[in-house]
């Protein structure tokens, strides 16, 4: 767990650094309150240690700007100013808890301890995954009551998988947990570390895949009933001993099912297809008409890190299609004759918003072939028989290309050769070069290409590396820019001139590929994390207004080029009022989160879904008329009717919405009109009694769902 510490006093600060790390916290430091305000809003941190008495920005208005711009985390303040009154002001600014210096540490400790138990970091006293099991306060880690002797990084690692349940999380997201800011870890210090668990749990007998590699991605813990699995698979040795392990098993599943209940909302008899929680790995839809061959491909495909589908038919592939948007998509055009049709689908996959990666996968291997599917749109041509291994490794590799398409990068070296390798390492990996060997033409070319992330090479002639890294950093406009040094000189001197300048990171001469393309992806991904944390509503994870606007528009304009209708409904859920004044704001929040989930999941394929008020609604349905947006929203009321909500004290209740519906260029022309009409309907249908849907110029509800 992460902790920053704001405090100018550095023997102070060395001091707390000291006795946090030795709890097993990764610990950050901050010397004045301008430059916490800055890491906060760049890092996740699960505490706030902060002194009152700081340069620039002092501890309480630092409290006030942290709890104004919405962020949850406990703040501790640990101060000299002991009296009743600066206690008062402390705590009303927004700090959960005020400590008086000199400090005691083991009530230091504690009181971090109860903090996180409150706040909304899943502080738990003991973690336990089956037979393992973490006790955070007397830092002992037991398997099947074995003791495992952890490093603290290895002991920090595990508490951080057991905290966050089944989710992915990549190499850079384990850096930025683990490590602190100032540290310069290579990934190889997450291998390694993972390798070292993976060797300690063997000692003890346990799995050795509890931490799980997924290919192309990173690690996550592996699902309790998996561990269960490979248990009873290791030690199930007589028909005898079934019934025990069931039982285990069954008692494990109940224990879950209490954790949720306790953490969130629960919903009654909800089927596994039916979750509103989702498998989050990458989609891969294989479409061939050899199901054996596309079962081959769908078991090497689980060692990559996808989930998969499997269509033998084109009809199939485009119901999958519809119903879970692929993240990419093989195909074998011959699963239609002629391939026209299938190719057809090709073209429709790579040219919509946002594009879907098409892999093809044949027998044929004409010239004439290879051209049609790259003039269609086509990623790759993959020509059979080829091992399952080689095509999931071009799969693996259109999948990263997808996720980190239209990424700009900016390279600075004196060097063409560097400069022609890096465009060599860089390009397939779907990112777009632009490479300068003149730093005098650094600013208009800077502007011109407008990247994500700057590559400088430390010593240039005329103007070096550090040089323009100083200017940029002083510039309002690009100070925030990622920016890579490269280097051949790797000594200390040169490494702290580096990072003292701004660097984010360094990679030394020569280059490895297989490196610099990793630093760079991993930079890249948090650079997408912030942003999309701009774009998003952080309670339902739909786009936010000002995102959606952007989007609707461009939809619109694409509507209006290609002459097609577009539907926008407005939506708002009827009863949230009421279950926040019954049950509570956090029922209320957790309603949302999961009324936000199953919107995601109903609207897939060319959609913009977002929240654009409290409990308003948008979304908009692409090349739809109003007759079938109607019909995608009564089978969304119709799903709601039949599923039950379960407060924490067990009440049940259900949630319902009413919504109006317009369509271009029938009822608006822009999104102003468009919008006013669909909200005007979705007034009706709230004077109606709710529940219902109105379409923009009917005066009566096309659809109301009847109360049962």
């Amino acid at each position: 767990m992460k902790i920053l510490v704001v405090e100018d006093d550095e023997a102070i600060a060395d001091l707390l650094t000291y006795m946090l790390s030795n709890q097993n916290y990764v610990v950050e430091v901050a010397n004045d309150g301008e430059a916490a305000w800055e890491l906060i809003v760049v890092y996740n941190y699960d505490l706030l240690l902060i002194d009152i008495t700081l340069p620039r920005l002092d501890g309480i208005s630092l409290c006030r700007r942290v709890r104004a711009h919405d962020y949850k985390m406990p703040i501790l303040v640990v101060t000299g100013r002991g009296s009743g009154h600066d206690q008062a002001i402390g705590l009303d600014a927004g700090a959960d808890a005020y400590m008086v210096k000199p400090l005691d540490q083991e009530v230091l400790i504690a009181r971090i301890r109860a903090l996180l138990r409150r706040g909304g970091t899943a502080f738990q006293s003991v973690l336990e995954k089956g037979s393992l099991r973490l006790d955070p306060t007397s830092r002992e880690v037991t398997y099947a009551g074995q003791l495992l002797s952890l490093s603290p990084k290895e002991f920090s690692i595990l508490e951080f998988f057991l905290r966050n349940g089944r989710q992915v999380f990549t190499y850079s997201v384990i850096l930025d947990q683990i490590w602190a800011y100032g540290e310069t870890p290579s990934e190889d210090a997450v291998r390694t570390h993972i390798k070292g668990l993976r060797q300690k749990f063997r000692g003890v007998g346990a799995p050795t895949d509890l931490i799980e590699t997924v290919y192309g991605l990173g690690y996550r813990l592996k699902p309790l009933e998996a561990i269960a699995d490979s248990t009873k698979t290791a030690q199930l040795t007589s028909h005898e001993a079934t019934q025990p392990i069931q039982q285990t098993l069954s008692a494990l599943s109940k224990r879950q099912e209490i954790d949720r209940a306790s953490n969130d909302l629960t919903t009654e008899r909800i089927e596994p297809e039916e979750s509103l929680f989702a498998d989050e790995r990458s989609l891969l839809l294989i479409v061939d008409p050899d199901r054996q061959l596309a079962q081959q491909l769908m078991n090497e495909a689980v060692d990559w890190g996808f989930r998969s589908a499997i269509a033998t038919t084109l009809s199939e592939a485009e119901t999958k299609i519809e119903q879970d948007a692929p993240t990419v998509v093989l195909l074998d055009p011959d699963i239609t004759h002629p391939t026209t049709e299938s190719l057809r689908l090709l073209a429709k996959l790579s040219h919509q918003t946002p594009s879907v990666p098409v892999l093809v996968l044949t027998s044929h291997d004409r010239l004439t072939d290879r051209l049609e599917v790259a003039q269609l749109g086509g990623h790759s041509f993959l020509h059979k028989p080829l091992p399952p291994a080689q095509v999931l490794k071009a799969i693996a590799q259109a999948a990263q290309q997808a996720k980190t398409a239209k990424q700009r990068v900016m390279v600075v070296d004196a060097d063409p050769q560097i400069l022609a390798t890096l465009k060599e390492f860089l390009e397939p990996w779907g990112l777009s070069v632009t490479t300068l060997n003149n730093p005098q033409q650094f600013w208009e070319t800077l502007k011109s290409c407008s990247p994500h992330l700057l590559i400088l090479d430390v010593k240039m002639p005329a103007v070096s590396g550090v040089e323009l890294c100083k200017i940029i950093r002083n510039n309002s406009r690009w100070g925030r820019l990622p920016i890579i040094f490269l280097t051949a000189h790797t000594d200390a001197a040169i490494v702290n001139q580096m990072f003292s300048v701004g660097a984010d990171d360094f990679v030394s001469k020569p280059i490895v590929g297989p490196e610099l393309v990793s630093r760079i992806i991993n930079r890249l991904e948090r650079i997408k994390l912030l942003q999309n944390a701009a774009e998003t509503d952080y309670l339902t994870k739909l786009s936010n207004r000002h995102k959606s606007t952007q989007d609707l528009n461009k939809y619109l304009q694409l509507a209006n080029q290609q002459e097609q209708p577009l539907c926008l409904a407005v939506l708002d859920l009827d009863n949230l009022k009421e279950i926040n004044d019954r049950h509570g704001y956090n029922t209320g929040d957790m309603v949302m989160r999961q009324w936000g989930q199953l919107l995601r999941q109903t609207f897939r394929q060319n959609a913009v879904v977002a929240r654009w008020e409290s409990d308003e609604f948008v979304v908009a349905l692409s090349s739809m008329i109003k007759a079938d947006g109607i019909q995608r929203l009564a089978q969304l009321l119709a799903t709601l009717h039949h599923r039950k909500f379960v407060a924490p004290d067990q009440t049940q209740f259900r949630i319902t919405f009413s919504a109006g519906i317009a369509q271009y260029p029938d009822n608006g022309t822009d999104l102003h009109s468009l919008y006013q009409a669909a909200s005007e309907a979705l007034h009706q249908s709230k004077i109606a009694g709710c529940a219902c849907i109105f379409s923009a110029g009917d005066s009566r509800a096309v659809l109301k769902q009847t109360k049962s």
